[in-house]
C-alpha cells in the first residue's frame, strides 16, 4: 500500500475523533459587551428639566414627549464636548441611555448631588465630570497603549467606563468619602 493511502484513512480517523488541538479558551474568544449607550435622547433638541422629584429628573423633550431619568440609574454627569454633541448642553448618562439636557453642569450636578453622592474627577481633556459613587464597580490603572496616554485610572461601573487623570488610589478614597458622605 503507497504512503498517500495509508495517510487517506489516519486522516479521516483524525477528522472523525477531532482535532488534536485544544478547544480555545471562550474567555479569549468571547467578544466583550459594548458601553456605548443604546439610546441617545435630545441630541437634536436637548431636553428641559422641569423638575426633581424624589425618585429622579423630569425633563421635556423639545422632540416631544417626557423622560424621568432615576436617579439610582445615573452613572456619568458630563458636559458635551465631543464634535457630534450638542454645544452648550451637559449629558445625563444613565443605564445604557443618554441625555442631553440645556442645563449647566454645576446646576445639574449641584441638584443631582442632592439626591445621589456624586464624585468629580477629570478627564483626560481636562474637562470635569461627575460619576455616581454607587455606580462604581472598579477602580484599575490605565494601561499603555490601551487607554488615552493622559489617563491615570480608568473607573469602571455596569454600564460604561470612563478614564480620568486621578490616581487610582486617590479615586478610591475619593469614592470611599462620597459613600460615607451626609
Amino acid at each position: 500500500m503507497s504512503a498517500r493511502l495509508m495517510i487517506l484513512p489516519a486522516l479521516a480517523l483524525a477528522f472523525i475523533a477531532g482535532a488534536a488541538l485544544p478547544a480555545p479558551s471562550h474567555a479569549q474568544t468571547a467578544a466583550q459587551p459594548t458601553h456605548a449607550p443604546r439610546t441617545i435622547l435630545g441630541r437634536k433638541h436637548p431636553g428641559q428639566i422641569t423638575s426633581l422629584s424624589d425618585g429622579g429628573i423630569v425633563v421635556n423633550l423639545k422632540d416631544g414627549g417626557t423622560q424621568v431619568v432615576q436617579f439610582g440609574e445615573i452613572w456619568r454627569i458630563r458636559r458635551a464636548f465631543a464634535s457630534d454633541e450638542p454645544r452648550g448642553t451637559t449629558v445625563i448618562d444613565f443605564a445604557d441611555n443618554r441625555l442631553f439636557v440645556a442645563t449647566p453642569l454645576a446646576t445639574l450636578a449641584g441638584d443631582a448631588g442632592k439626591k445621589i453622592p456624586l464624585v468629580q474627577f477629570t478627564a483626560p481633556n481636562g474637562e470635569i465630570i461627575y460619576m455616581a459613587a454607587k455606580k462604581v464597580t472598579d477602580i484599575s490603572d490605565a494601561l499603555p497603549g490601551l487607554h488615552n496616554p493622559l489617563s491615570k485610572t480608568v473607573i469602571g461601573t455596569r454600564d460604561g467606563a470612563q478614564q480620568v487623570l486621578e490616581a487610582a488610589d486617590a479615586a478610591k478614597r475619593m469614592v470611599a468619602d462620597a459613600h460615607t458622605a451626609p
